[in-house]
């Protein structure tokens, strides 16, 4: 049996203790990377916060970029299977809205990569070319998905020469900016701003739906409106 990352687990289900040394040194980095920014953080201020030594840290990533770059793979890999469009129109919308919300919740929970992107693809070939190949593979899920919404008749396409591509790239561009944006203007550790983020996709969105989509469970979204960004003093 194995994990969705691959890791194998043991027979009680559990992961082998390297493997759960190797989550806990991540867990600890991603917490010092928000918290700080990466290029204020060492691996050796990871090793102390994840309560191991330099050496096993070294053992399981020879470098602070691995350890970014497993970072950035984690926060790929949660966003796989949101976009997968099923066959009632309704039911794809509301799918729509959630997973808005969801990107904007993962977002925040890795915002230091929001914040940092730019400088660390710069920094980092391997990093930009994995990043690459996110957005290739991203933007395909989020125009098949499109393209179902489209041909269900709850969505329609840009009126020509834009295409419905081209409206996927200024949701990306939305949704990877937002944290960068709200580091200069807000604070990206405020959940309602964060959210704001998810409000403004929708905006980009929805003159394109034909159909509203049904609000989500609770009323999260719409409550989000009543938070504004706030400048940071």
């Amino acid at each position: 049996m194995s994990t969705r990352s691959g890791a194998p687990r043991t027979r009680q289900g559990r992961l082998p203790k390297s493997d759960l040394t190797r989550r806990r040194i991540l867990e600890a980095a991603l917490r010092l990377f928000n918290e700080r920014g990466s290029s204020a953080v060492s691996t050796n201020h990871i090793a102390a916060e994840a309560g191991i030594s330099p050496g096993n840290l070294y053992y399981h990533f020879r470098d602070k970029p691995e350890i970014i770059r497993a970072l950035h793979a984690d926060y790929a890999a949660a966003h796989e299977d949101l976009w997968q469009p099923g066959p009632d129109a309704r039911q794809n919308l509301a799918t729509l809205r959630q997973n808005v919300a969801t990107g904007m919740d993962l977002a925040a929970a890795y915002r230091f990569l929001g914040r940092e992107i730019l400088a660390l693809l710069q920094a980092d070939p391997q990093l930009r070319a994995s990043y690459q190949a996110v957005y290739e593979r991203r933007l395909g899920q989020w125009l098949a998905f499109g393209d179902q919404l489209v041909a269900q008749g709850a969505a329609r396409a840009p009126r020509p020469p834009r295409t419905t591509a081209d409206l996927a790239v200024a949701i990306w561009l939305v949704s990877e900016n937002w944290l960068s944006f709200l580091d200069v203007t807000g604070d990206p550790a405020d959940p309602a701003q964060v959210a704001r983020g998810a409000d403004l996709i929708l905006a980009v969105l929805e003159p394109y739906l034909t159909a509203a989509p049904p609000p989500p469970d609770g009323g999260q979204a719409a409550r989000s409106h009543r938070h504004p960004v706030a400048s940071k003093e």
